[in-house]
């Protein structure tokens, strides 16, 4: 077992990795797989879509949907950490030309790969217009489908989080310039504020970010980076805080969850209030929490937060496919055991197909020196 991991093991670019970071990377990712996976077994069992929300378990899977925004928080956290501490602590200057070439290789070939697939899988086993797939292909290639469309991509709809993460990657450089303030009060109050105004101002204006299809930009989700710009600024200043676990933690930790995924989208001030408050208590429940923080840190869970982004590409489109089309002949008319059925045979065939993509994609691009490797196996041989 331990071999299987070793191999699997996610390639970093030389920073240590921070465990709890993986743990919830699969918090993360379960949350909308199994979000996802309700959603389309209500849909395959005919169940009217006020289901979803009228039976307690369903409710709570169609709402652990919102857990993607603990990705727009993880990446705010890991990615402004070397800027941090390069303005802050004096540490090794970011060169831009790396970091841009790193978040390159890391995700673009992995997605477009994917994107091409599901496109051509379009057109040849679904029978769908070549005129009418391929603009959408188009913009979802260059990451421009939630503006030009206003909705979510039609070759595979959860790229629209993507766009708002390269949006967020190309400003990330501006956006922590924050840091060159030095005061910490200072500083850290100016960042809840700016969370605070950013939020405000989609909720009183969000009838206009809807018609100019800004809904699912990274404005609307700014509080949330910014709330994980404020997350890192506190792990570097307080990491000796974070050494001595309790249940008491375990406790925040969920209860960071439950406001994270029932309080996201609500334009309501409170709640917007309440979803900010569930990520510190999130994050520190991770750390912090005896029971949680011993099972985030385990290597099977961490090995499902490495692998967060192939799931995340591959789980829609397989879950279209394999009830939609095979599992759908076995359903029982009956919720809770079509969940649990169903669960049984399509999640796991979703985390194989997920590990098998991830070892031979999406791992060996995790390698800062690919570019460089590449461009050695395809340059002319000169003559001697």
């Amino acid at each position: 077992m331990q071999q299987i991991i070793n191999r699997l093991s996610r390639k970093t670019s030389g920073r240590p990795v921070i465990k709890e970071i993986d743990g919830l990377r699969c918090v993360a990712i379960m949350a909308v797989l199994f979000s996802h996976f309700n959603l389309h077994l209500t849909k395959t069992s005919g169940l009217d879509e006020t289901f979803l929300y009228s039976q307690p378990v369903s409710r709570f899977l169609e709402l652990c949907g919102n857990g993607v925004s603990i990705f727009f928080c993880i990446s705010a956290f890991i990615l402004s950490i070397p800027f941090i501490e390069q303005y802050l602590y004096h540490q090794r200057p970011v060169l831009l030309k790396h970091y841009y070439s790193r978040r390159l290789t890391r995700l673009e070939i992995p997605y477009l790969l994917v994107l091409t697939v599901l496109f051509l899988f379009q057109l040849l086993m679904m029978h769908g217009g070549f005129r009418e797939s391929l603009p959408h292909y188009t913009s979802s290639f260059f990451y421009s489908h939630n503006i030009v469309y206003g909705r979510r991509s039609t070759i595979n709809p959860v790229a629209w989080t993507l766009e708002i993460e390269v949006q967020f990657y190309l400003l990330l450089p501006l956006l922590v310039k924050i840091f060159l303030l030095k005061k910490a009060m200072m500083r850290r109050l100016l960042i809840v504020g700016l969370t605070v105004l950013a939020g405000y101002l989609y909720a009183r204006f969000d009838s206009f970010f809807i018609n100019a299809h800004l809904q699912y930009s990274l404005f609307t989700y700014l509080p949330v980076f910014l709330i994980g710009f404020l997350l890192a600024d506190l792990y570097l200043a307080y990491q000796h805080f974070l050494k001595q676990p309790s249940l008491v933690w375990d406790a925040t930790f969920i209860t960071g969850f439950l406001l994270i995924i029932y309080c996201n989208g609500d334009i309501r001030a409170y709640m917007q209030w309440l979803e900010y408050a569930g990520y510190p208590l999130l994050f520190i429940g991770a750390f912090k929490g005896k029971i949680s923080n011993k099972l985030f840190t385990t290597n099977w869970i961490m090995l499902i937060g490495a692998m967060c982004y192939s799931i995340y590409l591959l789980h829609y489109s397989i879950l279209f496919l394999l009830m939609d089309h095979v599992s759908s002949k076995w359903l029982m008319d009956s919720y809770y055991k079509d969940l649990l059925l169903q669960g049984i045979i399509v999640l796991p065939i979703i985390i194989l197909a997920s590990t098998v993509f991830y070892w031979l994609i999406e791992r060996p691009c995790m390698d800062r020196q690919l570019p460089k490797k590449l461009w050695q196996r395809i340059r002319p041989i000169k003559p001697q």
